[in-house]
């Protein structure tokens, strides 16, 4: 064989093994408000590693404090209960499904805080009844996949109209 080829070869091998290399813990995109922020430029196929990766509960932890959320509503969000939440530690993983809701969640705030260019005032808006959702708290909203897109597309509107 040509050595170009053989090298053409092992370069695609290792491309290969490298995509097929899992996110060990997709730290850099959930580690703080900054980088929340920033997860609207994050492209979707990073956040489906992360989620087949796992979030860990130190992960979770880091997040409840960001988003100024308390378990219960956490657990509430999440569709997995108080104590499921209680019992993973540290680099403990959580489901598929948690970790993908997860990341639909923090996409939710990401758009949030660039839309209100900031924490607080979109943390006070998500815990308000919103006239334009029908008067419902948009937090309450973010149980289900079908209330995040409603949330974010009124999240959407306001970009637009500011």
């Amino acid at each position: 064989m040509n050595s170009k080829t053989d090298k053409a070869k092992a370069g695609a091998g290792k491309k290969a093994a490298a995509a097929r290399r899992p996110v060990t813990d997709g730290h850099d995109m959930l580690v703080s408000y900054e980088s929340i922020v920033k997860m609207q430029k994050v492209l979707f196929t990073k956040k489906i590693e992360v989620v087949k990766a796992g979030v860990s509960k130190e992960q979770l932890t880091r997040l409840k404090e960001i988003f100024e959320l308390d378990y219960d509503t956490l657990s509430a969000l999440l569709t997995v209960t108080n104590r499921s939440l209680h019992l993973k530690k540290g680099k403990d993983i959580l489901s598929r499904n948690v970790s993908d809701r997860i990341i639909a969640i923090a996409d939710v705030f990401s758009l949030g805080y660039n839309v209100f260019n900031g924490k607080e005032l979109f943390h006070r808006w998500l815990r308000q009844p919103s006239r334009d959702l029908g008067g419902v708290v948009p937090l309450t909203m973010l149980d289900t996949i079908t209330g995040m897109e409603e949330v974010k597309q009124q999240l959407m509107r306001m970009e637009m109209h500011s």
